[in-house]
C-alpha cells in the first residue's frame, strides 16, 4: 500500500495565480522568481509571472523565443497545445540542452502569461514526472483583467 502525497498551496505575492506542489519540497524565491524543490533531488520548477499592458499573449511566440535561447527549433508538431476549461491556453514541450532535461509549459489567459520549467540533471522517473504533472495541472490564475 503506498502512501497519499500531501500537497501544500502556494500564492503568488501578486495574487495571479495559485498551484500546488510536495509538502516536503522545499521553496526559494531567487530574485523576485519562487523555486520549488525536492532537497533530495537533482532539478528545480520555478514559475516566472508576466503581464502584457499591450494585450493578449502569443503562445506559439513565446515559445520560439524560449526554445531559440536553448538552440532549439520551435516545432509545432513537437509542442502540446491545449486549452484549458477556463479558457487558460497551453503549450509544452521537454528537450534536451547541455546535458540537462527541461520540461517547459506556458500558460496564458488574457494579459497574464505563466512560464513554468522544471529542468535537472536527470530525466524524471515515474514518480517525480507524476508529481510534476499534479503539479502543473493544479495551476489557475486567480485574476484575469
Amino acid at each position: 500500500m503506498s502512501l497519499k502525497l500531501e500537497y501544500q498551496p502556494y500564492i503568488s505575492p501578486e495574487k495571479w495565480y495559485t498551484f500546488k506542489y510536495p509538502e516536503y519540497w522545499e521553496m526559494e524565491v531567487i530574485e523576485g522568481v519562487p523555486a520549488f524543490y525536492d532537497p533530495e533531488g537533482s532539478g528545480a520548477f520555478i514559475i516566472s509571472a508576466f503581464r502584457n499592458i499591450k494585450g493578449i499573449y502569443n503562445l506559439s511566440e513565446e515559445m520560439s523565443r524560449f526554445l531559440k535561447q536553448h538552440k532549439i527549433t520551435y516545432e509545432p508538431s513537437k509542442i502540446a497545445s491545449f486549452e484549458k476549461s477556463e479558457g487558460t491556453l497551453v503549450q509544452a514541450c521537454e528537450f534536451i540542452s547541455e546535458g540537462r532535461f527541461w520540461l517547459v509549459y506556458m500558460l496564458s489567459n488574457k494579459n497574464k502569461l505563466l512560464v513554468c520549467t522544471y529542468n535537472s540533471d536527470e530525466v524524471p522517473n515515474k514518480e517525480l514526472a507524476e508529481i510534476l504533472t499534479s503539479m502543473i495541472s493544479s495551476i489557475r490564475f486567480l485574476t484575469i483583467e
